[in-house]
């Protein structure tokens, strides 16, 4: 049974967070605001260095971006960017969770909005989630977790990151953290790369499993995770370096 101070504690971080999320989502309104008055300069240009991790299920990806993250100073965007399209945009979380690198079937594009208003075209979705990327590019140098962000922003301006590992270590990773077996944690990671798989392919043409894609493929067999986090980290504030020499 939860304590009273262990819910006043929750309920104290989840304030934290909110607030958080609406200064930046104001810090994004004000860039947006510059940069359509600033409409007629090159969009490379307004692009701050970010990262762009693309991962295998079962890797975790989210705590190596956390860690890069720490090391580079930048912002990680990882479900924020649905918490902030949420709320942005009136839509459901619940809906957006449903199109987010997922499979989805012909019948709810096809009639998912005239039967349910909360819900969203993943094509519609996609789109979306392209400008706020580009909004966010715009306002500081950040950490992108998956979506297809790499297609979204200037290549050059960013580092590319794929993180995989040995199927039977990212099922056992899954089975950890889900506290499942061993056959369902084997199903659900199948199920989840190919999901991700196929929306790269549907949305940005590409087998998002090519390592040509990619400025680093990192294989968390052979490199500890931290070591790997400092290797992104001190790549990415090269980048960020020569580029600013550039500018």
């Amino acid at each position: 049974m939860r304590t009273v101070t262990g819910m006043t504690h929750d309920r104290a971080m989840s304030d934290v967070a909110e607030r958080q999320m609406r200064h930046w989502a104001l810090d994004l309104q004000t860039r947006q605001h510059v940069a359509e008055e600033r409409a007629h300069t090159n969009v490379p240009q307004l692009i701050h260095p970010f990262i762009a991790i693309s991962r295998e299920a079962g890797v975790d990806a989210t705590d190596l971006a956390k860690n890069i993250a720490t090391k580079c100073g930048w912002k990680l965007l990882d479900r924020e960017l649905l918490d902030y399209l949420a709320e942005q945009e009136h839509l459901s979380r619940l809906a957006l969770e449903f199109v987010d690198e997922r499979t989805v079937s012909w019948f709810h594009e096809m009639f998912g909005k005239w039967l349910e208003q909360q819900l969203v075209s993943q094509a519609e979705y996609v789109s979306r989630l392209g400008r706020l990327v580009l909004l966010a590019a715009q306002h500081e140098s950040s950490i992108f977790v998956g979506r297809g962000v790499q297609f979204m922003l200037p290549r050059q301006r960013g580092l590319v990151v794929r993180f995989i590992a040995p199927l039977k270590q990212r099922v056992e990773n899954f089975r950890k953290s889900k506290g499942c077996d061993e056959r369902e944690a084997k199903r659900l990671v199948a199920e989840i790369d190919t999901n991700r798989q196929q929306f790269v392919q549907r949305y940005f043409h590409h087998d998002v499993t090519d390592p040509h894609l990619y400025d680093l493929v990192i294989n968390l067999a052979h490199v500890p995770r931290d070591e790997a986090a400092e290797l992104v980290a001190t790549t990415a504030k090269r980048l960020a370096a020569r580029l600013e020499i550039a500018s």
